[in-house]
């Protein structure tokens, strides 16, 4: 699994995008103030992650490091969750503070995202991962 660095886009000092690849997985985090001045660096980003998109099947959007969003970042939301869904990707949302989770409840977007609170949710437990790997590995089956 090959780790990409951070590549970080900042405009004005309050808003700043990173992008991170690790895999087949993209890890864009948001943080400061997602509205109509800074909406273009998320464009921006999921544009950059389109350039690449043959390989990569997961997007995860963290907002926990948004302080605002207004309706200019709902509407980006929906236009990327569209978009994933379209292609055939994967599109999950880490949850951010209290006002944005209440935000996206008030527009009843947060019914038509895949939310988690936290990146944790997204990688399976270990137990479980090992258990699948060795159902599928010819030694594991049972002799009856």
């Amino acid at each position: 699994m090959s780790v990409i660095p951070v590549v970080v886009m900042a405009g004005p000092e309050i808003f700043e995008v990173r992008l991170q690849t690790h895999g087949r997985t993209v890890l864009i985090e948001l943080f400061g103030e997602l509205d109509i001045a800074t909406v273009s660096q998320v464009t921006d980003a999921f544009e950059s992650v389109a350039l690449a998109r043959n390989d990569i099947q997961h997007i995860v959007l963290d907002l926990r490091g948004l302080t605002f969003m207004d309706a200019t970042g709902i509407n980006e939301l929906v236009r990327r969750s569209n978009e994933a869904h379209q292609n055939r990707h994967n599109l999950t949302v880490i949850r951010g503070r209290a006002s944005i989770n209440n935000l996206m409840a008030t527009t009843g977007i947060d019914t038509h995202l895949v939310l988690v609170e936290n990146p944790e949710q997204l990688i399976p437990p270990i137990s479980l991962a090992r258990r699948e790997r060795s159902d599928h590995h010819p030694s594991s089956e049972r002799m009856a």
